[in-house]
């Protein structure tokens, strides 16, 4: 179990710090605006398909990764690209608020 959690560690780490557009998405399963924003991040993932990554990282089970980008609220998103941190927003967000976010930046 804890050899299956260091190598998601080290693989989301190697992701946000490399890929090329990446929208990662900080969480806990007790968090109750979370919860609400699961149906709003699945949509997400769908429409951005091909253009960019959703990855959802749970900060109880990533715990020195939301240490390393300061994770101080759930849920909170960071738009990447390749390593650096183009936009960050803590809450529920809504669809367009995120589609936006991406827009600001990759057009």
């Amino acid at each position: 179990m804890k050899e299956k959690k260091i190598a998601r560690e080290a693989r989301n780490k190697e992701k946000l710090a490399n890929d090329d557009w990446v929208m990662a998405e900080f969480y806990a399963t007790w968090c109750p605006h979370c919860r609400r924003m699961q149906p709003v991040v699945e949509e997400f993932k769908k429409l951005m398909e091909g253009t960019l990554e959703v990855v959802q990282i749970d900060v109880d089970q990533e715990d020195a990764l939301a240490d390393f980008y300061t994770i101080e609220g759930t849920p909170t998103f960071i738009l990447f690209r390749k390593g650096e941190q183009l936009w960050r927003q803590s809450g529920e967000l809504s669809l367009e608020r995120l589609e936006r976010a991406v827009k600001e930046f990759k057009s």
